[in-house]
C-alpha cells in the first residue's frame, strides 16, 4: 500500500508544511533567484555552504547499495555531503535537495543534530517511509524548493497541461519540467490543489512498470532516470592535489603513490 500521502507534511501537519513552504520560497529567492533548479541544485548546495563560510566537499560517487541516497556529515569544520551516484539523476537532485534543508536547519536554526550525528537518507524515506518528522520536513522542502508554486503555474500555462482525468503522462511533463521522482511530482501537484485525493491516490496506484513503458513511450522524463556512467567526484581532492603538484608542496614520489591510490580507488568504484 502506498504511504506518500499518510507519511507526507502536508497531510500530517498542515501547519508546519506551511512554515516550511515559507522557508523554502524564501530560501530560493536568495539562493536561486526563483529559477527552476533541476541539477543546478549541486552548486546551489555548495554556495549556499561558501555564504555560510563553511568549508565543504560534495561527494559523488557509486556506490553497491540502493538503499543509501546520500549523507551529511561535519568533521573537524568541514562539513561533507556524499550522494550515491549509481542512482537515477531525479533521485540524486531529490536527495541533495533533502539534504539540503538539515544543513539549512543547522546555518538558520542552530539545530546541533547535525553536528552531533549527522544525517543519513535511505531510499524509502524519499520514497514513501518518510517516518521522523525532521524527514517529513525535508521531504516538503526538497519538493517546493525544486518544483515551487509559481513556477509549477507559469510552466501549467506554457505547456497549457490539463489536470482534469490526469494521466501518467502529464505527471511525466512535471517530471520532466522539474527533474523529480514520480511520486514527489504527484504530491506537489495535490499540495498546490491541481489535483483531487482521489486522483492523487490513484496515480499513487499505478504500477512502476506501467510509469517506466510511458517514459520509454513518450522520452518525457528519461532524462532524469539515467545513472550517469562512471560519475565520481571526491570533493575537492583533485583540485588540493592539482595546487600541490603546481606548488610542488610534497616530494614527487609522494604526489605519485597518492595518484596511483586514488586511481585504484576509482577503478574499484567504477566495477561496483
Amino acid at each position: 500500500m502506498c504511504r506518500v500521502l499518510d507519511n507526507s507534511l502536508f497531510v500530517r501537519d498542515r501547519k508546519k508544511y506551511i512554515k516550511i513552504s515559507e522557508c523554502a520560497t524564501s530560501f530560493n529567492s536568495l539562493y536561486n533567484k526563483n529559477n527552476i533548479i533541476q541539477d543546478d541544485i549541486f552548486n546551489v548546495l555548495e554556495n549556499y555552504a561558501a555564504r555560510h563560510d563553511m568549508p565543504f566537499d560534495m561527494l559523488r560517487y557509486p556506490i553497491g547499495d540502493a538503499e543509501l541516497c546520500a549523507c551529511t556529515f561535519i568533521r573537524q569544520g568541514r562539513m561533507f555531503v556524499m550522494i550515491n551516484s549509481s542512482l537515477p539523476l531525479s533521485k540524486q537532485i531529490f536527495a541533495a535537495a533533502h539534504e539540503l534543508y538539515h544543513i539549512y536547519c543547522y546555518f538558520e536554526g542552530n539545530d546541533p543534530i547535525l553536528l552531533q550525528s549527522g544525517s543519513i537518507l535511505e531510499a524509502n524515506t524519499i520514497d514513501e517511509e518518510a517516518k521522523e518528522i525532521e524527514d517529513m520536513e525535508a521531504n516538503a522542502f526538497a519538493a517546493i524548493l525544486l518544483a515551487p508554486k509559481d513556477r509549477l503555474d507559469e510552466q501549467t500555462d506554457v505547456y497549457n497541461l490539463s489536470y482534469k482525468n490526469i494521466s501518467v503522462q502529464t505527471v511525466l511533463k512535471i517530471m520532466d519540467i522539474f527533474a523529480i521522482p514520480y511520486k514527489a511530482a504527484v504530491l506537489r501537484l495535490f499540495e498546490e490543489d491541481k489535483i483531487d485525493i482521489k486522483a492523487a491516490r490513484m496515480l499513487l496506484q499505478i504500477d512502476v512498470t506501467e510509469i517506466e513503458k510511458q517514459m520509454e513511450l513518450t522520452g518525457k522524463a528519461a532524462r532524469w532516470q539515467e545513472i550517469p556512467n562512471n560519475f565520481i567526484r571526491f570533493g575537492s581532492l583533485s583540485e588540493l592535489m592539482y595546487d600541490v603538484e603546481q606548488f610542488e608542496a610534497v616530494r614527487d614520489e609522494r604526489l605519485e603513490s597518492d595518484k596511483i591510490r586514488l586511481d585504484e580507488i576509482v577503478k574499484r568504484l567504477r566495477k561496483q
